[in-house]
């Protein structure tokens, strides 16, 4: 805080007179009052860039003191005490008061704070800590200057009724610095830190309010939606969000958003919603059985009204966006566009086939584009991660990139928010049918999901209890990302940006994991309770990008052509989701665990070297673990491929003497004929 300079003026009444030796004694009160703790020269420690400690003696508030003294004497003499005033160097006058205050905002700026170890001090003769000069670290650092954090009037050292308290001491041995311009400021306390009389190190950040939003004034009263029991989606973790929490809040129930739904069709009259008086944007075209289109949007914004469901951001404004038009769904993002603000949703409820599982619309490169660009104006955009049951880290495009894996360099982030679909029952796994893989961003509920339902556009009626896919995943995340935006905005004034949201939804310990986190690889369930609880301020959402520390002693073993793998546990600043493992340099995973132990099998005969690295939820991949190698003696060949029979991710069989390995569910895939890129059979060689 910037300190007001002040100019004492003393008016003159020539009605009155005070004796000289008054004004002497007055003089001489207000230099004690002034400099008293100069005129016992009080000292402070800098770093003089030299490696000096330098004790520096200041007499300029003295004489500073004694000259207003001395003039005051001389004015006094001719003038008398009831006019005494302040007036600040602006010109602004005061009223004469005994406790005037500053009202200036303060600042604040960051700085790199030391606690130095007792040794490097000394008891002076007041029983404060006295720095030793020859011990002293602070000048470790030449680009540095530190003076005392605490201020001395501050000190509990300073004030003898507490001087016997040995926690007080404590204080004398804080030292801060500013931080000089493009300093790298991790190095700088990497420094301070090696420093054997350095006790603590750190930056200084500015301390925030408790963010608690206020309360709801609109409530929403979800015990008369006579199918709100239904909803275990919106419910209390980990079953659900738990929408009823937001919903205490004021934004909690999406009042001040908008978002809109891209796809085919709706019934926008359905009892359920028709109060909303939805929009559909010009050039679309509104026209099929609507029942998917209307079950999306009842997740988000059925009507409070105490007939059917009720709706996650019951007040948020619903606007549709058809995807039937000249421009395809590229066309249908940038009509939204035009009519949603920074902190609005996007939500794209369809995916795409080329002959192989299905894949989220971003793969074609205008739709990319579109969500780009909308990304780019604050919008967040929410899309359906397909129902294919494809790895997305193995998904090879067309120009033969990796574009959905994070790990490589062809990953291409559009800035949606990809989401997979998750079992309604609890602890909670991904469903076959989801799409996987670190791009994966959230999941919401995949099954059995309570909604609104129609048979065509003109439908005013209909719900269905079993609305699934990432179709219905989709937009119960939609639904807690708007009712998240609602309170950003009624607490803070601005919504969280596109990428902050991701953030929040990515943050371990905010969320709800699945039950195999590393294997299912769909992110995780918001739990609205926890975020709010823990609500950052827009702006100032942290950002993981630490790596979890590198697992060690790894140690692997082989029996019966089975690879068994254990290693000591890694630590992670936010949370570990789990460890990836990696045969022969291959950059794709092998295998994964959410402990740190794992099994491999149907590796052929031969020599395999390992390594394992931890993942944690932004998909920060640590260093690789120490290597082994061992030799592999595979067993006789797996049962032959049956048409009839069902095979699940890993499931290993033979084919005309080729073995093959399954990547995701399937039954009367031929594996000869299903063994591409994008298929769902692995070749793994002959047998």
């Amino acid at each position: 805080m910037e300190r007001r300079k002040e100019i004492i003026v003393f008016a003159f009444n020539p009605t009155y007179s005070i004796t000289l030796v008054y004004s002497l004694l007055l003089a001489f009160s207000f230099l004690i009052a002034f400099d008293f703790e100069t005129i016992v020269l009080g000292t402070k420690i800098r770093n003089d860039y030299k490696g000096e400690i330098t004790i520096i003696h200041t007499y300029s508030r003295f004489k500073k003191a004694l000259s207003i003294a001395l003039a005051s004497t001389l004015i006094l003499s001719l003038g008398t005490l009831p006019n005494l005033a302040h007036a600040s160097e602006s010109g602004l006058s005061f009223p004469t008061n005994t406790s005037f205050s500053n009202t200036s905002t303060p600042t604040f700026e960051e700085k790199i704070v030391v606690k130095i170890k007792q040794q490097a001090f000394l008891p002076s003769k007041e029983g404060k800590l006295q720095l030793q000069q020859e011990l002293s670290p602070l000048s470790a650092v030449p680009q540095l200057s530190f003076e005392p954090l605490i201020s001395e009037q501050l000190l509990p050292s300073a004030n003898k009724g507490i001087a016997a308290n040995h926690f007080a001491s404590v204080f004398d041995r804080y030292y801060y610095s500013k931080i000089p311009a493009g300093a790298d400021i991790e190095q700088l306390l990497q420094k301070l830190r090696s420093v054997s009389l350095v006790e603590e190190a750190y930056l200084s950040k500015k301390p925030e309010l408790a963010n608690a939003p206020i309360p709801n004034t609109t409530p929403v009263l979800p015990g008369d939606d006579p199918r709100f029991s239904l909803q275990n989606y919106a419910q209390a973790a980990p079953l659900g969000i738990n929408a009823p929490y937001a919903w205490q809040f004021e934004g909690g129930d999406g009042k001040g958003i908008k978002w809109a739904d891209v796809e085919w069709n709706w019934a926008l009259n359905h009892e359920d919603l028709v109060a909303h008086n939805i929009q559909l944007l010009p050039g679309g075209t509104n026209d099929g059985d609507a029942s998917h289109g209307t079950a999306v949007v009842g997740v988000v914004s059925a009507v409070d009204n105490a007939i059917g469901n009720i709706g996650l951001a019951n007040k948020a404004t619903p606007i549709v966006s058809s995807l039937v038009r000249s421009g395809g769904t590229a066309e249908a993002i940038l009509a939204a566009t035009q009519v949603l603000s920074p902190g609005d949703v996007i939500l794209l409820e369809i995916q795409i086939g080329y002959g192989g599982p299905w894949l989220p619309i971003e793969t074609q490169p205008a739709e990319f584009d579109a969500i780009q660009y909308a990304t780019s104006l604050g919008i967040v955009v929410v899309e359906a991660g397909a129902n294919g049951g494809a790895d997305l880290d193995q998904y090879k495009h067309w120009d033969n990139k990796y574009i959905f894996n994070r790990d490589l360099p062809d990953f291409k982030d559009s800035g949606a928010i990809l989401v997979g679909a998750g079992s309604s029952t609890v602890p909670h796994y991904r469903l076959g049918f989801s799409s996987h893989g670190n791009r994966i961003d959230a999941y919401g509920i995949g099954e059995n999901v309570a909604t609104l339902s129609a048979t065509s556009t003109a439908s005013t009626t209909g719900y269905t209890d079993y609305f699934n896919g990432t179709s219905s995943a989709s937009p119960v995340v939609v639904g807690a990302i708007v009712q998240l935006q609602g309170i950003a905005k009624a607490k803070f004034g601005v919504p969280y940006s596109p990428a902050e949201i991701r953030r929040i939804l990515r943050w371990l310990p905010f969320n709800t994991p699945t039950a195999d986190i590393a294997n299912d690889r769909i992110g995780m369930l918001p739990n609205l309770k926890q975020i709010i609880t823990n609500l950052p301020t827009p702006g100032a959402v942290p950002n993981d990008t630490t790596a979890p520390l590198a697992p060690t002693n790894l140690v692997v073993n082989t029996t019966s052509g089975t690879v068994n793998l254990n290693w000591t546990a890694s630590t992670d600043n936010v949370g570990l989701i789990g460890y990836d493992i990696y045969v022969n340099n291959d950059p794709f995973t092998k295998a994964r665990s959410t402990s740190n132990s794992a099994t491999i099998s149907g590796l052929p005969n031969g020599s395999y070297t390992f390594t394992v690295k931890a993942r944690d939820g932004f998909s920060n991949l640590s260093t690789a673990s120490n290597s082994v190698t061992v030799q592999v003696q595979v067993d006789p060949c797996p049962a032959p491929w049956s048409a009839s029979s069902t095979y699940v991710q890993d499931n290993i069989v033979t084919y005309n003497g080729v073995k093959y390995q399954a990547k995701w569910w399937t039954q009367n895939d031929r594996p000869d004929l299903k063994s591409g890129p994008n298929d769902v059979w692995t070749v793994l060689g002959p047998c």
